[in-house]
């Protein structure tokens, strides 16, 4: 019976070292290991730090982080309102009855790494910089801009969601893990596309911009109100304020679509929307804006042409996997009255092949854009 005792609590069979040192040769490779106990330890070893580094991208994308949120209200702080660049539109930091943040922080990255690349935008010949961006320039040169929604808040705050400056280099690799300040950050910074020109007479037909859809609300998390909510809401957060370096311009989104990365995922050739950057003749234009509005979730009477500048937001989805979600407005034209539009609910919209399958309905019948369908009044 004794001996049973001691065979249940291991004694005959377990000679393992259990001191600290012998702990730590059962996980790392140690002198004497065979080659496939160090390859045991060493898959082990990069499991846990797959692990680990899930647990914190998760948490990261769920709860965000202080620097994160600091860093949001800290750069709104530093567009300057009041200078006299600002006579007409507001500071879109700015909201009624809150008093401006203190100006601080306008060292380079405490990391010691530089922003990004030279910021192809500025200088443009004969433009003059905005004085609004003075500061936010002295801690990064590549800033291009800065983007606001008015009315959509933060959650149970009077922060407005989507209110950030908008950086660009010279690919789209760069910003998609570094913040605004250059540090390494998985949350990155909203970027304009490097093709696109933002500013000046060589401004891009299309200028897109990206940013991560973040559960903290954050970034451009809150585009996705314009799929869950009705067409109410497009209707009343239907602008959206983009100051490029040298001008304060007003869009009015006219379409919210959703569309898949990958070719096999839907039953019509996949909509490189974020290759379109200028319109070069009117097929360009034609391909583009049709593509739109086949699939767009909403219907307008808001008319577009080809000499129209454009503001493509771009950000990921959930619905199904490896999917973006994309809202498209256009500059508002001099004297235009965007009140007088009106939106609907478009029924037919098209949507990828994969989505039908992911929630259970039947796949239309879809023969692909009728270009004639898609051409609204000329106003």
């Amino acid at each position: 019976m004794a001996m049973l005792d001691e065979a249940r609590r291991g004694s005959l069979t377990d000679d393992r070292d259990r001191s600290f040192k012998g702990r730590i040769k059962e996980i790392i490779p140690w002198k004497g290991d065979s080659l496939q106990e160090i390859l045991r330890k060493i898959i082990f070893i990069v499991a846990v730090g797959v692990l680990i580094y899930s647990a914190y991208t998760t948490y990261i994308y769920f709860f965000g982080s202080d620097k994160m949120k600091d860093d949001q209200r800290e750069l709104a702080s530093l567009l300057v309102p009041g200078s006299p660049d600002s006579e007409e539109i507001p500071a879109p930091n700015e909201q009624p009855g809150t008093p401006d943040a203190p100006n601080s922080n306008t060292d380079t990255p405490s990391s010691g790494e530089q922003p990004g690349a030279q910021n192809p935008e500025f200088p443009v010949e004969n433009l003059e910089m905005l004085h609004d961006f003075d500061k936010l320039y002295e801690i990064n040169p590549d800033i291009v801009g800065w983007i606001s929604i008015d009315g959509i808040y933060l959650e149970d705050t009077d922060t407005l969601a989507i209110n950030y400056p908008v950086v660009q280099t010279d690919d789209n690799d760069y910003y998609l893990e570094r913040d605004f300040y250059g540090e390494k950050q998985d949350y990155g910074a909203l970027f304009a596309d490097y093709r696109a020109s933002v500013s000046g007479a060589a401004r891009s037909s299309n200028v897109t911009i990206y940013g991560h859809n973040m559960k903290t609300e954050y970034y451009f998390h809150h585009l996705r109100d314009y799929n869950r909510k009705s067409p109410d809401f497009i209707s009343e957060h239907r602008l959206v304020n983009f100051w490029s370096l040298y001008s304060k311009d007003k869009y009015i989104i006219f379409a919210c679509f959703l569309v898949s990365t990958h070719e096999e995922d839907d039953n019509q050739p996949l909509f490189m929307y974020h290759n379109v950057v200028d319109f070069r003749s009117d097929s360009d234009f034609d391909y583009w804006y049709k593509n739109v509005m086949y699939r767009n979730y909403y219907t307008t009477d808001i008319d577009c042409n080809i000499d129209d500048d454009y503001l493509t937001l771009s950000t990921c989805a959930y619905d199904i996997s490896d999917s973006r979600f994309v809202v498209v407005a256009r500059k508002l034209r001099p004297g235009e009255d965007p009140d007088s539009y009106t939106y609907g609910s478009n029924e037919d919209r098209h949507m990828p092949e994969k989505w039908y399958h992911a929630y259970g309905i039947k796949v239309p019948k879809d023969d692909g854009p009728d270009y004639d369908s898609y051409v609204p009044a000329q106003s």
